[in-house]
């Protein structure tokens, strides 16, 4: 045959160019056969070469790099492929951009993945619109994918799959699962099943792309914590891949690493590395021991000898595989972060002095992964990303307080930050920075959440003063701390179910026994390192922390917190305290004051909707009015009262320019989930954390059975809606309102909910309750809280200081808890330095009869005068 002929059988045979039309029953040449072909061309080539032998030298050098890479001879491709893009520069568009493609995807084999980019973008321009140059975005967006460079990768994933036609169920299988493998690499596990799912139920005839949507169907399950499900999966797979790739062995290592994984999260280790093992024996007998494909294997199998406790070969292991990572990924990349954890974790468990320059490196590549994406992504993703990257504990299993601080400087709430439209400074402070900022008499308690070596989570705090060095304080478990606080709301929900008359046995613990227990194991060992002369207090929860009753603990001599300190405030991170002071006074401008004290009621059953559940019971809050009332007499000229059908969502969307002062006198709501604790919490498969609370307006009981979740005219508003207030230049939002406190912890990122959302529209300071509070209560406390704020403009402080005064006034055990019930749910959280005083002194407003119950009285009033008139006359 001549080797032109032989060169369109290739073409045939690849289903590449327009030869790709051609009808011939030859078979596949191989690799042999295809250097015969090169080599003859290269010699007619050698004799005449004019740009036609260059065209078809250049193709059938394009022809053998395929099917060498295809054979996984990538190394020995590349120079072939090399050369016949030179050979082809003659040829047309179409000709160049089969063969650079084939180029890319050789170098994208080698971790040469920008070098690919720019080929897979050239090959997109040389190619017109159609089926090809979807292939070649495809390839561009999976190229992009492994960079990292998530916006873009997504963006084309979507447009491929959009674009490929409903009849063609294998190519749009395959894009589904692509863009699977995109929600997995982000840890969007939910959505990454759901769309693996959706691929296979478009049954595609080709038997190894199910087998890998099958595969990949079973490692999100397993991310997921489904065990079962998982199991079965991947077991199916494995078998199934060990037998159709029985010639080609190492096609199967995905499949058996898959296996792997599922072991070693059941605590099977032996297991796990038996299939690592053999893993990696097929690709290193396929490919060589210096080949990318060997870095995810030989990182597994690290993990998997560490959890035997068998340290050095884990350090063999993950040593090979953070050297391939350094000469075929970038620099930055998930995989390489996850190895020098790996191997800092290593480090710690063998007793390796080196371990803390270890740790230091796989934290600076943490926060530099955390840093890209922070710019990349949605919400949920990055929401996701955070659940599955611990980036605190191994600086905590040092007990190294300047790394732990900086440490929580450069990772706490700094997805919130790049959600704050004002404006922060991207510059991460060390603590030295922030001590600076620290006033004489202040100091900032930064706490953290994290898991120990030995796997127990756990609670601690750097206590940063305004001079010396940080100091790290473990505090208790995280088991201890979730035990404590289910037993305190217990008590609670009896003390509350006593007042309104609910008969029912108390729980074993009274209040002060659980405050005590609180106090010992987390704020005893900070107060243990805090000087005498610290009054003021900056305090970053983390985790279950941000439900801590901080004002109502009780120390060892039974004393509340809040009668310890001149004030506690709350910041989601301590770079907080570099920001600039709020530009506002309280009295600055007028105020908005929003008050429901009736809710209209739909009447429609709730069709087990809990929402229109928690609707259908809601008690009118009489006590608004009175409250609304005392806040007017202080509030600035030109203040507005919305009370009740003036309280909507439209008129607080409406506020014109934002107010000084923003108080919401209504209910509020969470609805707590049930969810699984074996694995990470993934925002996709519980996507109801993100709108799981909200505020009730006057209208809100009105909804209706399969009413859209966002609606502008619902009178309910959720996180997203409050987010979008025309708050910004705000000082101050009192959420007078029960239960507004609540929401979803994420470690290392804050709470989910309303706090976050008035946060996001502009609001400096956000005063929330951590429980129901009663309408009945609440005016007299709030018109001392703003009377205070008013005098000193040192909101924090003053709440402080009216929880002390309402909370000390109680004596006995009864009204003590009465007290704490009411009065301690509040806390103020600000994105704002830490304002610091002496006690503020304000005269206590005289007690009278509000103007509104006079009018009531009125009638009443002189129906007892005429009476007494008439007997007097009769007399």
């Amino acid at each position: 045959m001549p080797p032109p002929r032989r060169t369109v059988v290739c073409l045939l045979i690849l289903g590449i160019g327009a030869a790709a039309a051609l009808d011939t029953d030859d078979p596949p040449p191989t690799e042999q056969e295809m250097e015969g072909v090169v080599a003859e061309w290269e010699e007619a080539w050698r004799e005449n070469p004019s740009p036609e032998n260059a065209i078809e030298s250049g193709r059938a050098l394009h022809y053998l790099g395929a099917i060498e890479r295809q054979a996984g001879k990538t190394e020995e491709a590349l120079p072939h492929l090399q050369l016949a893009l030179e050979r082809l520069a003659a040829d047309t568009p179409e000709g160049r951009a089969d063969a650079l493609e084939v180029l890319a995807l050789a170098e994208q084999d080698l971790g040469k993945d920008a070098d690919a980019e720019k080929h897979l973008r050239e090959v997109i321009e040389l190619r017109p619109e159609g089926p090809d140059r979807i292939q070649g975005q495809e390839h561009l967006a999976l190229n992009l994918l492994t960079q990292g460079k998530y916006p873009e990768a997504n963006a084309l994933l979507m447009q491929t799959l959009e674009a490929t036609p409903a009849a063609d169920t294998e190519s749009r299988a395959r894009r589904l699962g692509n863009l699977g493998r995109y929600f997995h690499v982000l840890g969007s596990h939910a959505r990454a099943a759901e769309t693996f799912r959706e691929a296979l139920g478009l049954d595609p005839g080709n038997a190894e792309l199910r087998l890998s949507l099958s595969s990949q169907l079973a490692l999100a399950q397993l991310r997921l914590g489904k065990t079962e499900e998982a199991r079965r999966g991947m077991e199916e797979t494995a078998a199934k891949a060990r037998k159709l790739y029985r010639d080609s062995p190492f096609r199967a290592v995905p499949f058996l690493n898959n296996l792997g994984a599922l072991d070693l999260s059941l605590g099977h280790p032996d297991e796990a590395r038996k299939s690592f093992r053999e893993a990696l024996d097929l690709l290193e007998g396929h490919f060589g021991p210096e080949h990318p494909s060997l870095i995810t294997p030989l990182n597994n199998l690290g993990s998997a000898e560490q959890a035997a406790g068998d340290y050095p070969r884990a350090e063999t292991s993950l040593r090979r595989a953070a050297a391939l990572q350094e000469k075929h990924l970038p620099r930055v990349s998930v995989q390489a972060s996850e190895t020098a954890r790996n191997l800092a974790r290593n480090a710690l468990l063998s007793g390796n002095e080196d371990a803390a320059t270890q740790i230091d490196r796989a934290t600076a590549l943490g926060i530099a992964v955390l840093d890209e994406l922070i710019v990349q992504g949605s919400e949920k993703e990055r929401l996701n990303f955070l659940q599955r990257h611990d980036l605190v504990s191994l600086a905590c299993a040092t007990g190294d307080a300047e790394r732990i601080a900086n440490v929580l400087l450069a990772t706490k709430a700094r997805l919130f930050d790049a959600m704050l439209t004002t404006g922060k400074s991207h510059v991460i402070p060390d603590w030295r920075t922030v001590q600076q900022a620290l006033a004489p008499g202040s100091a900032l308690v930064d706490a953290c959440r994290f898991t120990t070596i030995e796997g127990e989570v756990r609670y601690g705090a750097i206590v940063l003063l305004p001079n010396g060095p940080p100091k790290w304080v473990p505090l208790g478990s995280g088991e201890d701390l979730e035990r404590w606080l289910a037993a305190f709301r217990d008590r609670l929900a009896w003390k509350a179910g006593m007042l309104a008359g609910v008969d029912q046995p108390p729980p074993a613990l009274k209040l002060r026994a659980i405050l005590n227990s609180m106090h010992r194991g987390f704020w005893e060992p900070v107060a243990a390192v805090l000087p005498t002369g610290i009054q003021h207090v900056a305090f970053s929860p983390d985790g279950a922390l941000h439900f801590l009753p901080l004002p109502a603990l009780l120390d060892g001599e039974m004393q509340p917190l809040c009668t310890r300190f001149l004030q506690i405030a709350t910041v989601t991170s301590g770079r907080d305290l570099l920001d600039e002071p709020p530009a506002m006074r309280l009295s600055a401008s007028p105020w908005e004051l929003l008050g429901v004290s009736e809710f209209p009621k739909s009447g429609e059953p709730p069709a087990g909707d809990h929402l229109l559940e928690l609707l259908a019971g809601l008690d009118d809050m009489p006590g608004t009015a009175d409250e609304l009332d005392r806040l007017r007499k202080l509030a600035p000229e030109g203040s507005h009262i919305l009370l009740d059908e003036q309280a909507s969502e439209r008129s607080l969307a409406s506020i014109g320019n934002a107010p000084a002062v923003l108080h919401l006198g209504c209910h509020a709501f969470f609805l707590s989930q049930d969810v699984p604790t074996a694995a990470a919490l993934d925002f996709d498969e519980h996507s109801d954390l993100l709108h799981a609370g909200g505020l009730l307006l006057h209208r809100a009981a009105l909804r209706k059975p399969g009413s859209p979740v966002y609606s502008p005219d619902d009178d309910l508003l959720f996180p997203a809606e409050v987010a979008r207030l025309p708050l910004q230049g705000t000082r101050l939002v009192t959420l007078s309102s029960c239960e507004s406190g609540a929401g979803t912890a994420v470690s290392g990122e804050g709470l989910l909910g309303l706090r976050r959302g008035f946060a996001l529209a502009g609001a400096r300071e956000i005063v929330v309750a951590l429980w129901p509070v009663s309408d009945r209560s609440t005016p007299a406390f709030m018109e001392r809280f703003y009377q205070l704020a008013l005098t000193s403009d040192r909101p924090a402080q003053a709440l402080w200081q009216c929880q002390r005064e309402f909370l000390t006034e109680a004596g006995n055990d009864n009204d003590f808890e009465t007290a704490v019930l009411r009065y301690a749910p509040f806390v103020l959280s600000q994105n704002a330095p830490l304002a610091t005083g002496e006690v503020i002194v304000a005269e206590p407003l005289k007690p009278g009869l509000p103007w509104m119950r006079m009018l009531l009285a009125l009638p009443l009033l002189l129906f007892l005068a005429a009476r007494l008139l008439k007997r007097r006359t009769a007399a």
